[in-house]
C-alpha cells in the first residue's frame, strides 16, 4: 500500500501547497537532454559502428600489452593471440575463444586480449562473460571509452536495455570526437527506444520471489479484501463527474500496464486519508489523494505505483512467503531436536504484530513500473517525481527523525532523486501533465461536502466512552476527543490535536501534530486475534524477539501481572537505538503493555526518544486508562 507519512491530512496539505505553489505547465517533454539524438541508424549500421570500435586489434598491440615477466608465457600468449586473430577473421568464434582464453591464462591483465575475448563472447551471445571482461577494463580505467561501448553492447545482448542506456549515456559524455559522439547519440537513442518497449525483460515482474497463487486465486484474495472493506462501514464517494474522470484515467493506465487484469473495478473511498492502493481486480483511490494532487501527472504516478505492485504480484508473493515461513516454523516447532524447536519459535517471532509489509525492493520496483506505465499512457512520469517533491516539502526526510527510520518505504527525497534519474533513461516523447478532465474533477470535488472522517483512519464515536473519568480533558487540562477503530471492537480517547495513522502492518499509531515536539511521541495499538495454542506469553515472547533485534537493544524480562479482575497483563520494557544516515544514534525507550480482551490480545506500545519519555508518559497513561472494549 501507499503511505504518505504520518500526520498528513488533506485540509492541512492544501493550505501548504497554496504557499509552496507547485505549478506545472499543461504539457511538456518527458525529459530533456543537453544534446539531441543522433541521426537514425538501421540495426545493421549500429552493428557496424560497434564492430568498428570493438573488433580485436593486431597481434603487435596485444604483444606490447602483455605484462608477464616469464619469457615462455609471453611467447605462448602472443602465439595464442595470433591464432585467435586468424580464427576471428574467419568467423570461427568458438576456436577464437579457445585461443584468446589461452592468452588470458598466460596474462589475465592484458587489456587488448580482454577486449578481444569480450568481443568474441558477444559474437557467441555470452553477454555475462563479455561483461566480466569489459568491466575489468572499465574499473581499472574509467576513461576507457571502448570498454563503455563493450558494456553497452553486452547489456543489449542480455536484453537489459536499462543498463545499456546508462552505458551509452556515459559514453556520449566522454571527451570523444564529434563523429563518435554523433554515432553514440544514435546508439543511445536506439537503446532508449528498446528500453521503453521491453522494460519488463529486466524487471521480470512475474519472476523473482515464489508465487504459489494462480491469477484466479489472486483475484479471490482481492474479492475477500473488498468484502471485508464493505463491512467496515467506509463510505464510497459517488459523484458522476469525479467517477467519470477517475474511471477514464484508470482505464488509460491499466491499458498500458502489462498483465494487469482487464476485468477490474474502481472505487473512490470518501475518506480524507491521502492514499491509493491496488489489489488484483480492484483499484482504490482515497478522496484525500484527489484533494492534494495539483496535476493529472501526479495523480497518475501514484495510481500507477499501486498498479505496479499488482503487476509484479507483490501481494501474492508476500502471501506465499508468509505461508512458507509459517509452515517451516511449524515443522521446526514439532521437531524432536531441541535446537530446531527453538529456531521455529524464533521464526514465529519475526513480527510482533503479524506484519506483512512490502520490501524496499518491492517499492523500488513499483516506482519503476509506475514510470513506464505513465510514460506509455502518454502522461509525464515526472509528475510522479514532483509528488515526492511535494511530500518532501511537507515532511522533510531529515533522517534524524527516529520514526521515519523504520519505514518500509524509502525516503521521499531518495525516491525523488532515483525516479528522476530513471526517467532520464527514457526516450524523448511528448507527454501531458494535466487535462481539462482533471481540472473539472478538482472543481467538482471542491464543491462537495467534506468527508466524514478527519484522518481517514479514525471515525468519530457516536458517544464518548461512558466510563471516562476526566470529562474529556488530558492530564494537563487539554481537550480530548473520542475515537473508535474500524474492524476491531475498541475505542477510547486521545488528545484533541493528535492524529492517527494506520501502518502497513495493520496497527494504529497515534501521535502529536506534525511540526510539534509531541509528533515524536508514538502510542501504537496492535491486535492479535486469539487462536488455538496462542497464549499471551507467546505474544510477549514475539515482542521480545522483535525488540531484541534492534540496534543496541536492552530488553528487560517480561513482567507478569494481573488486572483487578484477574485478567493477565504483561509489561515489556527496553531501550534501543535508531541510527540516521549520518551515523548519529537516537536512544529510544519502549514500553509495551499486553492486554487480554475477548477475541484479541491487544498490544499497547509507547515509544519515544529517551529524553521525552517521562514528559509524555502521563499522556500514554491517560490513553491506556480510557481505552475500552466496545463489544461491537
Amino acid at each position: 500500500m501507499w503511505r504518505f507519512g504520518p500526520g498528513v491530512q488533506a485540509g492541512r496539505v492544501v493550505v501548504v501547497l497554496m504557499v509552496v505553489g507547485f505549478l506545472l505547465s499543461s504539457s511538456g517533454p518527458a525529459r530533456a537532454q543537453a544534446a539531441g539524438p543522433g541521426p537514425a541508424m538501421s540495426a545493421a549500421q549500429r552493428a557496424e559502428v560497434v564492430d568498428r570500435i570493438l573488433a580485436p586489434k593486431g597481434t603487435d598491440i596485444a604483444a606490447a600489452a602483455l605484462r608477464t615477466t616469464k619469457q615462455k608465457d609471453r611467447l605462448d600468449g602472443i602465439a595464442a593471440y595470433d591464432r585467435g586473430m586468424v580464427f576471428a577473421q574467419q568467423g570461427a568464434w568458438a576456436e577464437a575463444e579457445k585461443e584468446f582464453r589461452t592468452t588470458e591464462r598466460k596474462d589475465d591483465n592484458n587489456v587488448e586480449n580482454l577486449f578481444s575475448l569480450g568481443y568474441v563472447y558477444l559474437k557467441l551471445h555470452k553477454p555475462d562473460e563479455a561483461i566480466k571482461r569489459y568491466e575489468k577494463i572499465y574499473k581499472e580505467d574509467p576513461r576507457n571509452t571502448r570498454s563503455l561501448v563493450g558494456l553497452a553492447a553486452a547489456y543489449e545482448d542480455r536484453q537489459n536495455f536499462r543498463e545499456a542506456v546508462r552505458m551509452w549515456q556515459r559514453y556520449t559524455r566522454m571527451g570523444i570526437s564529434p563523429a563518435d559522439k554523433n554515432d553514440g547519440l544514435a546508439l543511445l537513442s536506439a537503446a532508449q527506444a528498446q528500453f521503453a518497449q521491453y522494460y519488463e525483460i529486466a524487471e521480470n515482474p512475474g519472476g523473482g520471489a515464489v508465487n504459489a497463487l494462480t491469477m484466479q486465486q489472486e483475484l479471490q484474495l482481492g474479492q475477500s479484501y473488498v468484502s471485508q472493506l464493505s463491512q467496515s462501514g467506509l463510505d464510497l464517494l459517488k459523484d458522476a463527474t469525479v467517477d467519470s474522470y477517475i474511471t477514464s484515467l484508470c482505464q488509460t493506465l491499466v491499458s498500458n500496464a502489462k498483465n494487469f487484469p482487464s476485468n477490474y473495478q474502481v472505487f473512490i473511498l470518501d475518506t480524507a486519508d491521502v492514499n491509493a492502493f491496488t489489489i488484483p481486480g480492484f483499484i482504490f483511490i482515497n478522496r484525500g489523494l484527489l484533494a492534494v494532487v495539483d496535476t493529472e501527472a501526479e495523480l497518475a504516478g501514484v495510481i500507477a505505483h499501486e498498479i505496479g505492485h499488482s503487476v509484479a504480484h507483490h501481494s501474492a508473493k508476500r502471501y506465499t512467503r508468509q505461508a512458507i515461513d509459517t509452515q517451516q516454523a511449524e515443522n521446526l516447532k514439532n521437531s524432536s531436536n531441541r535446537f530446531l524447536r527453538w529456531l521455529g519459535s524464533m521464526s514465529e517471532a519475526g513480527s510482533a504484530y503479524g506484519q506483512m509489509t512490502f520490501s524496499r525492493e518491492n517499492e523500488d520496483q513499483a516506482d519503476r513500473l509506475a514510470v513506464h506505465i505513465t510514460f506509455d499512457a502518454g502522461i509525464d512520469p515526472r509528475g510522479f517525481a514532483s509528488f515526492f517533491q511535494k511530500l518532501e516539502s511537507l515532511a522533510p526526510s531529515s533522517r534524524s527523525r527516529w520514526d521515519l527510520m523504520q519505514r518500509t518505504h524509502p525516503f521521499s527525497i531518495d525516491r525523488l532523486n532515483t525516479i528522476n534519474a530513471y526517467i532520464d533513461l527514457l526516450p524523448e516523447r511528448k507527454t501531458r501533465v494535466t487535462s481539462p478532465g482533471f481540472t473539472q474533477m478538482r472543481a467538482r470535488l471542491a464543491g462537495l461536502p467534506p468527508p466524514a472522517d478527519a484522518t481517514g483512519l479514525l471515525k468519530p464515536a457516536l458517544n464518548p466512552p461512558a466510563t471516562s473519568t476526566s470529562g474529556g480533558r488530558t492530564p494537563d487540562g487539554g481537550a480530548t476527543r473520542p475515537f473508535t477503530m474500524d474492524g476491531v471492537p475498541f475505542g477510547g480517547e486521545i488528545p484533541a490535536d493528535w492524529g492517527g495513522r494506520k501502518t502497513e502492518a495493520g496497527t494504529i499509531v497515534f501521535e502529536g501534530p506534525q511540526g510539534t515536539e509531541s509528533y515524536e511521541v508514538s502510542v501504537e495499538f496492535g491486535f492479535e486475534p486469539k487462536r488455538s495454542g496462542l497464549s499471551i506469553d507467546d505474544v510477549a515472547d514475539n515482542v521480545q524477539g522483535v525488540l531484541g533485534k534492534k540496534a543496541e537493544a536492552r530488553i528487560q524480562a517480561t513482567e507478569r501481572q494481573q488486572a483487578n479482575d484477574g485478567t493477565p497483563l504483561r509489561f515489556i520494557r527496553g531501550t534501543y537505538a535508531v541510527r540516521g544516515s549520518r551515523g548519529s544514534a537516537v536512544p529510544m525507550r519502549h514500553l509495551t503493555v499486553l492486554l487480554d480482551y475477548p477475541g484479541y490480545y491487544v498490544l499497547m506500545s509507547y515509544y519515544t526518544p529517551d529524553s521525552m519519555y517521562d514528559k509524555y508518559q502521563d499522556v500514554f497513561k491517560m490513553i491506556a486508562e480510557r481505552f475500552r472494549y466496545t463489544g461491537r
